[in-house]
């Protein structure tokens, strides 16, 4: 089990003995720094759970501590628990100003302190869920489900924005051969087996700033930044002949696929879908002209 740390600054090693021994456990790790300026470099070298800061301090204070804390990039979204002698309502507000999340009183209550932890550490569990969540749904909304790519809209998202920044690339259309044939004697299940270890061989071939996407169906679109298209008819040979050589294994059966492809350079001239039309014509006169073959447009 992964251990959650709090951060606990308070230069009285009595009150952090004891804090210590209220709350740490086995899911629970307590670091203790006793000094405003050592728990600063803590927090920024641990990126701790949750942090307990006393307010007065010889040195730097809490205030201050908290306030440096906050402006800093690294860890300004870690909650800030004040741990404070004064209870009047200046000295809360002022905490809570300089960006506190809670506090909790001087002579404390164990199971109070407790309460209050628990209470920050489940709000920060609720809070990574969600960003977890959220990320799970953003690779939905851009990625192929199969093939875990990236799906036609956010492809041509990203064709905008090069577009935009007046980037010179060209395109790849592939499509696969005979794939109704592959489906019809082998089962759909092989041809999902196909469609993914294409994916695979495309990521493993290609640089990492090429944009690959499942296009649809069969199709696979391929944006090739800063190459011309003599390049980009160069690397879609090689996709070509290594997919051609590579071996599919699907239960007791092994069998080879070719593809087929359509290579244009992006014209900023012309608008997204003539470019398309282009390169998928090119495509056609591959799958016209006996397939396993790329054809610059």
């Amino acid at each position: 089990m992964e251990r959650d740390t709090i951060l606990l600054v308070d230069d009285s090693e009595i009150i952090c003995s004891i804090i210590k021994d209220i709350l740490e456990s086995p899911d629970l790790h307590i670091e203790i720094a006793h000094t405003g300026e050592k728990g600063i470099r803590m927090a920024r070298e641990l990126r701790p759970t949750l942090i307990l800061l006393d307010i007065i301090m010889y040195g730097m204070d809490g205030y201050e501590t908290c306030k440096i804390l906050k402006k800093d990039e690294e860890t300004k979204d870690i909650p800030i628990i004040f741990i404070t002698g004064n209870n009047d309502s200046n000295s809360l507000l002022k905490g809570f100003e300089v960006g506190a999340a809670d506090y909790v009183s001087k002579p404390f209550i164990a199971e109070e302190l407790k309460a209050r932890v628990k209470v920050h550490m489940q709000n920060i569990k609720n809070q990574r869920k969600l960003q977890i969540l959220m990320e799970e749904l953003r690779e939905l909304a851009i990625t192929d489900s199969l093939t875990k790519l990236y799906n036609r809209r956010y492809f041509l998202d990203k064709i905008n924005d090069l577009v935009k920044m007046d980037t010179i690339f060209s395109l790849i259309l592939f499509d696969v051969d005979y794939f109704k044939s592959i489906n019809d004697t082998y089962g759909h299940n092989a041809g999902d087996l196909v469609l993914t270890g294409l994916s695979q061989i495309f990521k493993l071939i290609l640089r990492e700033e090429d944009i690959i996407s499942r296009w649809g169906g069969e199709e696979f679109m391929i944006c090739l930044p800063n190459m011309a298209a003599a390049e980009a008819f160069k690397v879609a040979e090689k996709l070509r002949l290594e997919v051609s050589k590579f071996e599919f294994h699907y239960e007791d059966n092994t069998f080879h696929c070719t593809i087929t492809g359509g290579i244009a350079e992006y014209e900023a001239k012309l608008p997204v879908d003539r470019n398309i039309t282009k390169i998928d014509f090119a495509l056609y006169t591959g799958k016209s002209s006996g397939k396993n073959c790329c054809i610059l447009a």
